[in-house]
């Protein structure tokens, strides 16, 4: 059998790394915990959508979307012919010819990443 001799400074320092290990330990467990109880909420939140009894049907009203897209598309030109009909000043030049798109300033997001 084989004695180890440990000097009183070196099982100080050791005790003190325990305890700092344990405290780590802690600290990441609380992270962990933090960020593990929204995903469990984000996962229930997925769940319950999939089995909304709203959703068996189908969502109502898709049906309406193309005369609704119909009617919003002519509210331009019956603005510019109420008020060419009022008497006032109506520009009716496109604005692709006025101000070109010069499309997105470099750098900034996208998916040509970060320079």
């Amino acid at each position: 059998m084989m004695l180890v001799a440990v000097s009183t400074f070196i099982a100080v320092l050791a005790l003190i790394g325990l305890a700092i290990g344990l405290v780590v330990f802690f600290v990441v467990i609380g992270l962990l915990h933090g960020v593990l109880t929204p995903l469990r909420q984000i996962l229930d939140h997925v769940r319950s959508a999939q089995t909304a009894p709203m959703l068996e049907h189908g969502v109502k009203g898709t049906d309406q979307l193309a005369e609704t897209q119909r009617l919003a598309s002519s509210v331009p030109g019956l603005a510019v012919a109420y008020m060419q009909k009022l008497g006032l000043p109506v520009d009716t030049e496109a604005r692709g010819d006025v101000f070109p798109d010069a499309g997105p300033t470099p750098g900034r997001g996208g998916f040509g990443g970060y320079r």
